[in-house]
């Protein structure tokens, strides 16, 4: 049964007064681009960006939005879409930042997207205008040519919802239904990040940060405001360097980057890849992880590596549905060891936020008890583009109160667990709907991996439940040598730490795990066998009537 905890169980926030209205985050004259043209103004022969054509400084990347902007104004009014599509370049940039100034906001549409999704965007959110690298689709009409840009117009799905006019960006996750949801975020949002969080990096004019992440994924938010408002110069990734660890690691340490943000999944292939060539990252003072739970044995390797000495790894916990980022958490080796399997530590919430644990009925819970995470403060958005309902629930208001956008008490429900200890740090226990059921069973896949990346000479590791045959069966996936790492080894492991309805019936040999254009793990690619490896074929265990294991 529910009850109330017998202890105050909010992990507080260092500043609870900024539980305010969605758009209190900052002053309404207070904007992204205005920040930006304020800083280009100041220093306009530093360099902003550089990427494989050469660098820009931002005066010149300061001009390059204005003629945006200048093609936009009488066309766009406040906080109207419009669509880039683009992939990671400093002419996309200055087209972002020239759609900001025009006061409309951004609609990322990644160009390598299937066309149906990209259409899908599109006509949900009601986009007229799309500025984007390539020729116009069919069913566009090209308005204007901004350097290697092209304005072109599309005729909108009638009806589309109007955004509100302080927003900055929209961006489209994944949805239950198989449709994405777009997400609506305003400059307030971000700027009450951007002023909790960077100070905590002590950034400024002499960092060099990697701009990694496709548009389309808000890490990329946290990249490009990260590295422009605090004066510093952000290096683009392409997407192949993106894609190839050896690439981007010699891009780190040509480029003397001092922070970069990595997903877990791509950290793990690049910490692979120092570890093999021996790169060292001299430069670099910051490693930010967020996007997905962390891998620990991945940082111990980084560490123990020495690749890069001076750098701190700082673990993120973050919502698009909240503004990126939610908690804050630097790691330490003796924070690792204390951490219990299947409880990644993610720390405490940034300053602007605050977060509650709540128990399936919604009522508080204690130190240590499991609760589903509810986030509140001035980073939460505005919510979901077009689904009210869909808003109202996971953005509601205290409980038995209506979630009404921009109220005080309203917060934002997660889906994650977590917990927090004595001293109300938190720990991430995974998604509320992240178990599998295989035969009869309940399977948390996190503890399997887990135990998978424990075993000595797995690099990396992932399992998921293929149900593509007669007979579901867990699916294991290595980043490792067979003939060092052989099945009976694994097998072995295994059986000595988990249940036998949790051991793997297939393993497979891969040269790296596969990463979305998102820098996430692709379990898709993983299931249809779309990935580079030594032996995709599989090992599938000999087992018991009841489902036991025994080792081949």
């Amino acid at each position: 049964m529910s009850r109330p905890p017998t202890t105050p169980p909010p992990v507080p926030a260092k500043n609870t007064s900024a539980l305010a209205t969605a758009t209190e985050g900052a002053e309404p004259e207070d904007r992204l681009d205005t920040r930006f043209r304020e800083i280009a103004a100041r220093v306009p022969d530093r360099t902003a960006v550089t990427d494989a054509c050469g660098s820009v400084t931002y005066g010149r990347l300061a001009e390059d939005a204005a003629a945006v902007t200048r093609v936009l104004r009488g066309h766009v009014s406040p906080g109207q879409p419009v669509a880039l599509r683009a992939g990671r370049s400093r002419a996309a940039l200055g087209g972002l930042l020239g759609i900001l100034g025009a006061g409309a906001s951004y609609l990322p549409v990644d160009p390598g997207y299937p066309r149906d999704r990209q259409r899908h965007l599109l006509d949900d959110s009601g986009t007229a205008l799309v500025l984007t690298e390539g020729p116009p689709e069919p069913g566009e009409t090209s308005l204007a040519q901004v350097g290697p840009l092209t304005l072109a117009a599309r005729r909108p799905v009638p009806g589309a919802p109007a955004l509100p006019p302080d927003t900055a960006y929209t961006i489209y996750t994944s949805g239950s239904t198989g449709l994405p949801k777009g997400c609506v975020v305003g400059h307030g949002h971000l700027l009450a990040l951007l002023d909790a969080a960077l100070p905590l990096f002590d950034t400024g004019a002499d960092d060099v940060w990697t701009l990694f992440h496709s548009w389309s994924f808000d890490f990329s938010v946290w990249e490009i405001w990260g590295a422009l408002l605090g004066g510093g110069r952000a290096v683009v990734v392409d997407r192949d360097t993106a894609a190839d660890p050896e690439a981007f690691a010699q891009l780190l340490a040509d480029e003397a980057v001092t922070v970069v943000n990595q997903v877990p999944s791509a950290f793990g292939n690049l910490v692979a890849e120092t570890s093999a060539t021996g790169i060292r990252l001299p430069a670099l003072r910051h490693v930010v992880l967020g996007g997905e739970a962390m891998v620990p044995d991945d940082i111990r390797r980084w560490w123990a590596a020495d690749t890069a000495p001076r750098a701190s790894v700082t673990n993120m916990y973050g919502i698009t549905e909240t503004t990126v980022h939610v908690t804050h958490c630097p790691l330490t080796p003796d924070l690792l060891a204390a951490a219990r399997p299947g409880r990644t530590p993610i720390g405490r919430p940034l300053p602007h936020l605050e977060v509650e644990l709540r128990d399936a009925g919604g009522l508080l819970v204690g130190p240590g008890e499991p609760g589903e995470m509810w986030v509140g403060g001035a980073g939460v958005s505005h919510g979901y583009l077009g689904r009210h309902e869909l808003t109202a629930e996971r953005f509601p208001g205290e409980p038995g109160e209506p979630g009404e956008p921009g109220g005080p008490g309203r917060r934002y429900r997660s889906g994650d667990w977590a917990v927090a200890d004595a001293d109300g740090r938190l720990y991430y226990a995974g998604r509320m709907d992240g178990q599998v059921k295989l035969r009869g069973f309940r399977v948390e896949l996190g503890e399997i991996e887990a135990e998978l990346r424990a075993v000595p000479g797995v690099d990396g590791a992932a399992c998921l439940l293929d149900d593509s045959g007669r007979i579901p069966a867990l699916a294991a996936y290595l980043v490792a040598d067979r003939a060092v790492v052989p099945p009976v080894r694994v097998r072995d492991a295994l059986a000595g730490r988990l249940p036998a309805h949790m051991l793997p019936q297939r393993l497979h040999y891969l040269d790296r795990l596969p990463v979305t254009a998102h820098g996430k793990l692709d379990r898709d690619a993983l299931l249809a066998g779309a990935v580079p490896g030594r032996d995709l074929g599989h090992d599938a265990p000999r087992t018991t009537k009841d489902g036991g294991h025994r080792a081949g």
